[in-house]
Formats: structure tokens, sequence, C-alpha cells
């Protein structure tokens, strides 16, 4: 009996020891890398990792048990200092925890905080986005804080579930998005992030009241002045004339004064302008669109969409704001198509 407890003992005593010992060999913290494509624009996967409402409905560990995961939302929702907070009762794999943005780089970067409360992870999340021929691929770093010395060893097993938990959570948002708006078409009041290559105007220069009546009279006579003069004087075909745009550097509603040139791109080595039209460059930039579809009448509507989508999303715009067009209506009682553009401040 003696003998089966000193080697009870022995055992134990080895036990504490190697308990002691082990750590000293496995890492103070847990690091994971892990990436994803998207078949998305990269605006739209950006929001799901920007937009807590939406991170809720994918995110990691919250929604693997959604009936009985209890979710807080707290202001601003989007964005840097956005939060929220989970709680399942039921589930100790998912416990308590909170995730928190802590800086937000529109379609560019996220820097988030997670805890896992009732373990005592604390984890950095660094995510990023790149755009890839449509596609969006998305890179996340994600590392705990440093672990004490006797809970290295949690951590070393902790590891592989939280890597399994990652990529779980990015499945379940590719699932989301594939079935959801797969490289969908934009409608009137979604916003949607490109690059834009910047581009030469032959424009003529208009000062109007801010009525829409007198800014569509003005623009309708300098693209019928313009038209004439590249298919008459430069030989263009009019197949060839590019989308008219309009270009806005002074929109005053309280003093009621519009300034806009309106134009079409072009591309011309010498211009020996002999009236009012001149070549103006917009520069190139990240800008913010949206798409214009509705009556004339209405054609104010995406500047305000754009002006409301920034200050709730604490999108910076700069200056430039233009619209370009599919068709420019013959009447002003007809329907207007194209896209509404600001370039932002990043």
């Amino acid at each position: 009996m003696k003998k089966i407890v000193n080697i009870f003992l022995t055992f134990v005593f080895l036990l504490i020891v190697a308990g002691c010992i082990v750590p000293t060999f496995l890492s103070k913290n847990i690091e994971i890398h892990t990436s994803r494509s998207f078949n998305n624009p990269i605006s739209e996967v950006f929001l799901e990792f920007n937009d807590l409402e939406n991170y809720g409905t994918w995110g990691l560990l919250i929604n693997d048990d959604s009936i009985n995961t209890r979710i807080n939302y707290f202001s601003p929702y989007k964005g840097e200092g956005s939060s929220l907070t989970w709680l399942n009762k039921k589930d100790t794999d998912i416990g308590k925890g909170e995730y928190k943005i802590l800086v937000s780089s529109i379609n560019r970067y996220i820097k988030s905080q997670i805890i896992f409360v009732e373990t005592g992870v604390v984890c950095v999340e660094d995510i990023y986005f790149k755009s890839e021929n449509g596609m969006t691929q998305v890179s996340v770093r994600l590392k705990t804080e440093d672990f004490s010395y006797f809970n290295r060893i949690f951590a070393y097993l902790y590891a592989t579930k939280l890597e399994e938990d990652l990529k779980n959570s990015l499945e379940k948002l590719a699932n989301k998005l594939s079935k959801d708006n797969s490289n969908k078409e934009l409608i009137a009041g979604d916003t949607e992030y490109v690059d834009f290559q910047g581009t030469q105007l032959l424009a003529i220069k208009n000062e109007t009241s801010t009525n829409i009546e007198d800014i569509y009279k003005a623009m309708h006579k300098s693209l019928q002045d313009i038209t004439e003069y590249l298919t008459d004087s430069l030989r263009y075909i009019p197949t060839d004339i590019k989308n008219p745009i309009a270009y806005y550097t002074t929109f005053d509603t309280i003093n009621k004064v519009a300034v806009f040139y309106s134009g079409y791109p072009v591309k011309l080595d010498a211009f020996f302008p002999d009236n009012d039209m001149k070549i103006i460059s917009l520069p190139s930039g990240k800008a913010i669109f949206t798409p214009i579809n509705g009556k004339v009448g209405n054609l104010f509507n995406s500047r305000f969409i754009l002006d409301k989508y920034s200050k709730e999303n604490g999108v910076k715009l700069k200056s430039h704001y233009w619209e370009e067009y599919q068709d420019y209506p013959l009447s002003f009682d007809d329907e207007i198509k194209g896209k509404a553009f600001y370039l932002i401040i990043e």
C-alpha cells in the first residue's frame, strides 16, 4: 500500500514539475493568421465588418446559437467606437463577450478588440481589405494579450479552437453574401466606393440659381453646343462621344447659387477655343457614388443621399462633386439615369 502511495505521490510531483516547466517552452500568446476571398465588391464586404448590426449575424462565436445568444449594440453602431456585447447562458463555449471597433479606415483596415469574458481571453484583431478583379481579399490577424506564466498551457490548448471559430465565422459571411447580394446591381439609394482615375473634360462653365429647372436649361444648352463642336469641328462620330458630366464647384443652398461645368470626357493634344469652352480636369482619388435613376425634377436627390450617407458613416467629403449621365434628357419631364460622385478624404 505504501508503495502505491509513493508511486502516486511521485506521479503527482512529476505532473507539478511538468506544469512548471512546460509553460517555459510555450508562447505567451496566441497569434492566428487567416484570409478569405469574397466574390463581392470591397465596400459590400467592408460594411459587414464595419456595421456591427451586420457583424452580429455571422461574427466570431456570436451566431453559433442565435436563438439563445442575446446581443446588445452600442452607439454609434458603425465604424470607430461602435461596440456590442453577447451573452449565452446555455452554451459555455459561447458564454459572454465584448467586441469593439478601435480603428476603421474605409475599405482598407479595421482594428478591433474582442474580450471573451468567461475565459479571460483578450484579443486584438487586425483586418485588411484588398480589391482584386472585382473580388475582395480579406486578411485577418488575431493576437491575444500575453497570458500569465501558468496560463500558457491553456493558451496552447485554446489556440486551435479559436482558429477554427474564426474560419467558421468567415465561412458564414461568405454564405451570407453569396445568398444576399453577390455582385448585385446598385439601386437608387445604395452607395458604393470606387477608385476614380480622373478625367479631362471639354466643358462650358454655367452660373445659375439652385433651381433644378434653371440648371437643366443651362446644362442642356452647354451640352448641345459642345456636341456640335465635337461633331462639326473635331469630326467626332456621335457614338464616340462619351457620357456627359456635370462638375459642380459651388452649390450654395443659402444664397441659391450654383456654379458648374457641363461637358464631355475628351483626350485632346491641342485645343484652340473660340468660345466659352475650355479644358478642365477632374482629380483622381477614392470616391463614393450612388445611382441616378428618376425624373429630372428629382436630380438633387442623389446629392442628398451621399451627404446623408457620409454623415451617418463618418465619411469625410471633399468639395469635388460631379454627376455622369447615360444620356442627357431632351425634356425636363424625361427620366434621367447615371451616377453621382463625391471624392472622399481618406
